[in-house]
């Protein structure tokens, strides 16, 4: 059916219309009783049932018998019951009792579960919330005084030490109990002018319904992040319990009545205006979230339960439209009292509904529930369990008494399941698995898709895989020869022999063997034995040997291809190996043509294999280059059936490379790579090299490249053929046997000299030489034979011999083109002189002018260098001296209010016998009586300076006996006279206090770091006078003598 558009009314918060949901047109299926399950078959044939309906058992009926179920909540591992007798009880998901204690005394409104399962919380009319421990003793009971109907546990309840949870009741407020550091405290979330109906927990997010609406709340920020309020037009909320369920941590379906949302949390970029939404703590820096209902459709039922399934939603549903308009008349007042009496004890059986996105009805089941003429919509309710594949093993609550691995409390779901609940029946929901499926294909005839869907379930894939189990072997077997029939009657044989391989069972029982010989012996009478043989049973089941045997001998005499491929599919227990590879080299002599010759070697290598004799098979292995038998040799540590065989692995080298092709080129390195000889030189202890050794030396080219290998692994293995490999470099790599020469040193020098004397190879020659010692030989060689002067000077350099050098300039003297090289490449190494002084004076040496040149030009070069260094060496010396010199002969400014840092008086108060200041070149400034001792100011006062009686300088007296005749002589003869006191003061080195008291305490804290012996070793230093001295007339004064 098609669902109408009607009653449109915008929503506040998505904008999008209402759409109404019509039921009443429906087919609606009957209620079948099968055994265990109630199946819901429908009248329609040509689309498929989605879902299997399926009334719990075990002793469930026995709990029911006694008491009346409440409340049903799922995890995934069990099932959380509450009663109108106040009992708590966990059962798994077949209906057995796994765990029940009395946790209220009257009605139980609501259970939670932590997301371990380790905790189960339950609320009741009692007031009293009881959080109860699966595994342990701990048990919490909080008492409110009033009905509570819902609670919701922190979902990691178990992981937190504030064991948190909400719950909220007729008192109309919501109310967050947790553990605190000082005890036990109650903080209340919301509080609502009604009950607080449903409480649901996901993540951070707690969401609960009352009569303003759904509230959202935010435990990690500690505020509500929406209200979604109650549809306009929807019944009064304490006559219809609202429904919630968390499809993720930001989907939230909510069922009013008749109304039905879909609310999506979105995040929120914390600078947007909070007029547009609640907003968190001013600290939080998190992207808010804010609630938006992305969906709003009216229904003409009441939505006792929902959840989603695939793309679709799942509602649990009560009544019709006729009871959606009697429901808007009793708000109104016009239903009579024996109306709704009638009503109550004649109510219509509830309805599980698919709708689709598109808000169009899928399917609705009618579920003819246990009593439901006198059931109202708050006694039913929907619990939802997401699939779950542990396996059995699986950590499940277990009773007092010991829980035997028989227990079916053991059992864990297999897809997603929904229950049903209703105070006297308790029903599973699923998805119709593999079973149902088939079944609903081989009704129709279509054997082909049934048997499609079967093994692309086995495979894992597809929407059935997850009931793969639901479909036994011989029902596929069945399902399988019967379309394996039906292609053998059309003509296909080869398909057909394809699916009889598929379906036919492979175990050794007397009826699988008569399945499989009876279709052999048909796909004879047909002459397509070719087409079965492949398929043929050999691991797993063994069939007659006439069937074997009559297959062999058919495919032996007319194809020995395919004979080939089933002696290799075939294990050797079905016939007598040895006799049959006797046969086989009977056979090989007698075969005529390559092909023929070539398959059967490689059946007598397999059946060698089989025979367990390494040693034969590896050498048809070798001689057909099998692919990856070297790497079959290591990995079954097969070196001594390989130990004889070292020149057949180098030939399977060659193979491998291509070198067995005309016109190959193949470097040595290349070669050296190879398995083979790689496998030979990685195994010296299982394959001794002297025997390889032994094996190769009628084939040089594959000894070369071995002892080559071995060297490049270890020099050391190879010693022993060091001769022998001079000999193989000198034939086939003349270019490496100069290297050969310099590492290794196992060789004889004698005969290494007489190979490359024999091949005439120079360089090698005169390296030998040189590590007999024969210098002037090896020098000799490289004059007369190589004419190469760079080379030969390179010798003379490496030798480092100045006889060498001797040699070498007396035997250029009468040769041009060593003349030359001595000058230009000789270097520090020869003397250009004595070079020059032994060329003959009628010796034409073309270019001697340009050596000459050259060396000159160095000469001058390095000359001007050392110049031009020393010009600027000079230049800075100067530069820096006149810096010195300017710096200290400048004045320095001295302020009169300065302080003496001796008397701490002013500089312009003189103490009683002082009449100039000291300044020194370190900046601290002095009267002269503070620093200077009283003789020496006495003999340097300007009085006695400038007097001619007093003075005791020769040079003084003689000024001061010039007659002063005018001003400026006078001032000529003051400022002489400061001059001469400054010298005279300088002469008895007078020191800056400050500074020598600074570098004393310096010197000390020195002097605590010396050890003893660095401490005496200074001291002797001291003592002995090795102090440098200051010289008593130094060009730089350490200080200038001013007056104020």
């Amino acid at each position: 059916m098609s669902l109408s558009d009607a009653d449109a009314e915008e929503s506040v918060f998505s904008g999008q219309n209402d759409q109404l949901v019509s039921g009443k047109d429906l087919e609606q299926p009957t209620l079948t009783n099968s055994g265990d399950e109630d199946e819901f078959s429908d009248e329609e044939d040509d689309e498929e049932p989605a879902l299997r309906y399926k009334r719990l058992g075990g002793n469930v009926h026995a709990l029911f018998e006694k008491d009346t179920a409440s409340t049903l909540t799922a995890s995934e591992r069990f099932l959380v019951l509450g009663t109108h007798w106040g009992n708590v009880i966990i059962i798994d998901f077949e209906g057995n009792e796994v765990k029940k204690w009395r946790a209220h005394s009257t009605t139980v409104n609501s259970v939670s579960v932590d997301i371990d399962n380790e905790y189960v919380a339950s609320a009741g009319d009692d007031g009293r919330v009881v959080v109860h421990g699966l595994y342990t003793d701990d048990v919490t009971i909080v008492n409110y005084s009033r009905p509570v109907k819902a609670v919701a546990l922190d979902p990691y309840y178990s992981r937190k030490a504030s064991r948190r949870f909400v719950s909220g009741g007729t008192a109309g407020q919501l109310i967050m109990y947790e553990k605190k550091w000082f005890g036990k405290s109650d903080s209340i979330l919301f509080t609502s002018a009604g009950p607080i109906q449903t409480i649901r927990w996901q993540e951070n997010l707690i969401v609960w319904a009352c009569d303003e609406g759904v509230q959202i709340y935010n435990t990690d920020q500690g505020t509500r992040i929406s209200q979604i309020a109650r549809p306009e037009g929807s019944p009064r909320p304490d006559l219809y319990t609202c429904r919630l369920h968390w499809k993720d941590s930001h989907t939230l379906l909510i069922g009013w009545a008749n109304f039905v949302q879909v609310v999506v949390l979105k995040e929120r970029a914390q600078q947007q205006s909070p007029a547009l939404g609640f907003t968190g703590t001013g600290n939080d820096s998190r992207p808010l979230l804010y609630a938006e209902v992305s969906v709003m459709y009216r229904t003409d039922f009441i939505v006792c339960g929902l959840a989603l399934y695939r793309d679709n939603f799942l509602v649990f549903t009560y009544g019709d439209h006729q009871m959606i308009e009697g429901i808007t008349a009793e708000d109104d007042t016009q239903i009579t009292r024996e109306e709704q009496q009638h009503r109550m004890r004649n109510a219509p059986p509830p309805e599980l509904r698919m709708i689709d996105r598109n808000i169009e009805e899928v399917s609705s089941d009618v579920l003819p529930l246990e009593g439901f003429q006198l059931l109202q919509p708050n006694d039913y309710g929907l619990a939802y369990c997401a699939a779950h594949s542990s396996s059995a093993s699986a950590k499940s609550p277990r009773p007092e008494n010991e829980f035997d691995d028989n227990n079916a409390g053991a059992q864990t779901n297999e897809a997603d399941t929904w229950f049903i609940l209703s105070p006297k029946q308790l029903v599973s929901v699923r998805p119709r698995g593999l079973a149902d499926h088939v079944q609903w294909l081989t009704e129709r005839g279509n054997y082909q898709q049934a048997l499609a869907d079967i093994e692309e379930a086995y495979r894992g894939d597809g929407q059935w895989a997850m009931y793969r189990n639901q479909i036994k072997a011989a029902e596929y077997q069945s399902i399988g020869q019967a379309y394996a029939q039906i292609l053998m009657d059309g003509g296909n044989t080869a398909e057909a022999a394809k699916v009889c391989t598929r379906v036919l069972p492979r175990t050794n029982t007397p009826e699988a063997i008569e399945a499989w010989e009876s279709w052999i012996f048909a796909f004879a009478e047909t002459s397509s034995l070719h087409e079965i043989s492949p398929y043929i049973p050999t691991a797993t089941m063994q069939l007659s040997s006439t069937v074997y045997e009559m297959v062999l001998a058919f495919l032996l005499t007319s194809d020995i291809s395919e004979f080939k491929c089933l002696v290799f599919s075939w294990p050797a227990s079905l016939f007598n190996a040895y006799s049959v590879v006797l046969a086989v080299e009977d056979q090989y002599e007698k075969a005529a043509s390559a092909e023929d010759k070539q398959s059967l070697k490689e059946i007598m290598a397999f059946l060698y294999d089989r025979l367990n004799q390494p040693s034969k098979s590896l050498r048809c292995h070798l001689e057909l280059f099998t692919d990856g038998i070297l790497s079959r040799v290591r990995r079954e540590n097969l070196f001594d059936a390989i130990r004889d065989k070292a020149e057949l692995v180098l030939c399977y080298d060659d193979h491998s490379l291509g070198l067995d092709r005309d016109g190959a080129e193949v470097l040595l390195q290349e070669r050296c790579e190879s398995d083979g000889v790689q496998l030979l030189t990685d195994n010296t202890d299982a394959i001794p090299c002297a025997s390889v050794v032994k094996q190769l030396v009628d084939t040089p080219e594959h000894l070369y490249v071995y002892l080559h290998t071995l060297l490049t692994k270890d020099a050391h293995l190879g010693a022993p053929f060091a001769d022998l490999q001079v000999e193989l470099y000198a034939e086939y790599n003349p270019e490496k046997l100069l290297n050969f020469l310099r590492i290794s040193t196992y060789y004889s020098f004698d005969k290494a000299l007489e190979i490359c004397e024999e091949r005439n190879l120079v360089l090698e020659m005169v390296f030998i030489l040189g590590r007999m010692g024969d210098n002037h030989r090896a020098l000799m060689l490289i004059i007369d034979q190589l004419r190469d002067v760079p080379r030969a000077i390179e010798f003379a350099k490496e030798q480092n011999d100045p006889e060498l050098w001797n040699d070498l300039v007396m035997y250029s003297r009468d040769k041009p083109e060593f003349i030359i090289g001595l000058l230009e490449l000789g270097g520090t190494h020869t003397n250009p002189t004595k070079v020059i002084q032994n060329i003959p004076p009628d010796l034409q040496i073309p270019g001697i002018r340009r050596a000459l040149t050259n060396v000159l030009h160095d000469y001058h070069l390095q000359v001007e260098l050392c110049t031009d260094c020393k010009h600027v060496l000079e230049g800075d010396c100067e530069l820096l001296s006149d810096g010195l010199r300017r710096l200290q002969h400048q004045g320095m400014e001295v302020e009169c209010d300065q302080m003496c840092l001796v008397c701490q008086l002013p500089l312009e108060n003189m103490p009683a016998g002082s009449s100039n200041v000291l300044a020194f070149w370190c900046g601290h400034i002095f009267h002269d009586k503070c620093i200077l001792h009283p003789d020496v100011q006495l003999k340097t006062q300007m009085d006695s300076l400038t007097s001619s009686t007093n003075s005791s300088s020769v040079d003084v007296v003689k000024r001061s006996q010039h007659i002063i005749h005018s001003p400026a002589d006078q001032r000529r003869l003051l400022m002489q006279a400061k001059l001469d006191r400054t010298m005279m003061i300088r002469q008895y080195s007078p020191a800056c206090p400050v500074c020598v008291e600074y570098d004393q305490k310096k010197m000390q804290q020195a002097r605590t770091g010396w050890s003893p012996s660095e401490r005496k070793d200074r001291e002797l230093t001291g003592s002995s006078g090795g102090a440098v001295d200051i010289p008593e007339q130094a060009d730089l004064p350490p200080m200038q003598t001013l007056e104020i």
